[in-house]
């Protein structure tokens, strides 16, 4: 899957990096030189054939669903009876992200829990990244992937009935999925969602909240909008360039993520690096940032409010990230979804699978198994 000669330009690129002279090591105007230095260095000496092992250990399979060329990893669950369930990752993020939970929901009983209580996984890369086909140029809204997501899962793999999971720009999939399918899915669980306040009438929470979130995107949106507005335009740089590429998607994990005790993010420099490589061999990364401009150019792109679907919704709001995102409250996830359960965790950030994976496959088997 990774192409050698494709590698071996990286290598050389990342030896003729040129930054421009900062002598600021903080992250107040975006990534530090120092710390982006020390992630380039890493990348260059990365071992990509610990990834290609890592890859080849995996189950890959591809699809064509309405013209669209799907890839997913295929984990099926150790037990008699295992309960289908999607995975749907977000932005900056990819398939890779679901790797540490990969055994923890499908062989639970190598891991001390019971045995029965297995899912059969699905872990799809969404149109545009990785190893999936790109998208329609003006690319593909959360609703328009949910409906790809449940014609795999249903007339590809055969599944009548499942859960599904998702994360950042996965949990729009996902709650599309139960807004559109509620015959076929069972239930599904969102780990902080980005939750919209409406216009009106407002609880002082949603008031409060709101005034969080325009503050929030003020001071941190700017990459969205741009995403929003003028992908192409940004997408040259960070596909000629890995430096540009290392310093926007790494400067996001190190803020999105939570920390460990030594303040440094919950996010395996490893699989960090390993991301990189993934966008960077595949040329996806201008394709992955669509999905920001097709929902702000498609009119009713957003879920409706006060008209939640039935499907039984979990919600999780995962913290501790160096820059926190404003917290919603739970009255207004009720207006979107209805709502199953609803749990707040001091950790696990934007990447609950990587920083927390035990907590997070406690959270989906106690949400999504009957």
């Amino acid at each position: 899957m990774l192409d050698a000669a494709g590698l071996r330009e990286l290598r050389e690129r990342l030896a003729r990096t040129r930054l421009s002279a900062s002598s600021d090591d903080g992250w107040e105007r975006g990534v530090p030189r120092g710390w982006l230095l020390d992630l380039l260095e890493d990348w260059r000496a990365f071992d990509f054939g610990t990834l290609q092992d890592r890859l080849d250990g995996l189950t890959h399979l591809r699809a064509e669903v309405d013209g669209q060329s799907l890839h997913l990893v295929h984990v099926a669950g150790a037990a008699q009876d295992p309960v289908p369930m999607l995975l749907t990752h977000g932005w900056p993020g990819s398939f890779l992200e679901h790797l540490p939970v990969l055994s923890l929901l499908t062989a639970p009983g190598a891991h001390g829990d019971h045995p029965d209580q297995a899912f059969t996984l699905v872990v799809p890369s969404l149109p545009g990244f990785g190893f999936s086909g790109p998208p329609p140029a003006k690319g593909l809204t959360g609703r328009a992937v949910a409906g790809l997501w449940h014609r795999l899962m249903t007339e590809g793999l055969g599944h009548d009935r499942y859960v599904a999971h998702g994360s950042d720009l996965g949990a729009g999939v996902t709650a599309w999925l139960a807004r559109d399918h509620p015959d076929a899915v069972a239930g599904v669980h969102l780990a902080t969602p980005g939750l919209v306040a409406p216009p009106g009438p407002r609880s002082p929470d949603e008031d409060a909240f709101a005034a969080e979130a325009e503050a929030w995107t003020a001071e941190e949106g700017g990459y969205a909008h741009q995403h929003s507005t003028k992908p192409a335009t940004l997408g040259v740089g960070l596909t000629d360039s890995p430096a540009a590429l290392a310093a926007w998607i790494g400067e996001k994990v190190a803020a999105w993520s939570s920390t460990r005790s030594d303040g440094s993010p919950a996010f395996d420099r490893d699989l960090l690096l390993a991301t990189l490589t993934l966008y960077w061999v595949t040329g996806t990364i201008t394709t992955s940032l669509l999905p920001y401009w097709a929902h702000r150019h498609s009119p009713g792109a957003g879920l409706p409010v006060d008209d939640p679907a039935p499907v039984p919704t979990a919600v999780t709001v995962f913290g501790g990230e160096r820059v926190p995102f404003p917290k919603p409250p739970r009255a207004l996830a009720e207006r979107y979804y209805s709502l199953s359960a609803w749990a707040e965790h001091p950790v696990g950030g934007h990447f609950p699978a990587v920083a927390e994976p035990d907590l997070l496959a406690r959270t989906l088997r106690q949400a999504l198994l009957p």
